[in-house]
């Protein structure tokens, strides 16, 4: 075999083994990249639903991608206000929806698996509740 050969093969080596895990490790890696932005004051629901729930649920406002959990901006879009009610009215529906499943959990035969309670509780409950109130469907 040739001295070239050798040669070629090292630096193909040195490129895989040093400058590939360099480029890797010098991106960014914002766990929150790929979420949406959203009012300031939603921002810490938003934080705590990407830590606490977005590992089985996704949100398309939040940027995750969970699949074990259902898909929370389909279930939780709101289809406009029932007759009679205000948006304000809908969105404090949902996010009571949202703060009883944190609290308390949900075991259904119509999702699967089961959701524990107690995941968050008072503030951060509350945050996370309102923050999907509020962000869920409008991706």
């Amino acid at each position: 075999m040739s001295k070239r050969i050798f040669v070629i093969f090292g630096l193909l080596v040195v490129f895989l083994a040093v400058v590939i895990p360099w480029l890797v490790f010098r991106a960014d890696g914002d766990a929150a990249a790929g979420a949406e932005e959203v009012p300031a004051d939603l921002r810490a629901g938003q934080s705590l639903f990407q830590t606490n729930c977005g590992t089985c649920h996704a949100l398309y406002a939040a940027g995750t991608d969970g699949n074990f959990g259902p898909d929370l901006d389909p279930l939780l879009a709101p289809a406009g206000p029932p007759s009679g009610s205000t948006a304000q009215e809908t969105i404090a529906a949902v996010e009571g929806r949202v703060l009883n499943a944190i609290e308390e959990g949900l075991d259904s035969d119509t999702i699967a698996g089961r959701m524990p309670g107690g995941i968050l509780t008072g503030e951060q409950a509350e945050e996370v509740a309102d923050f999907v109130a509020r962000a869920a469907g409008q991706g």
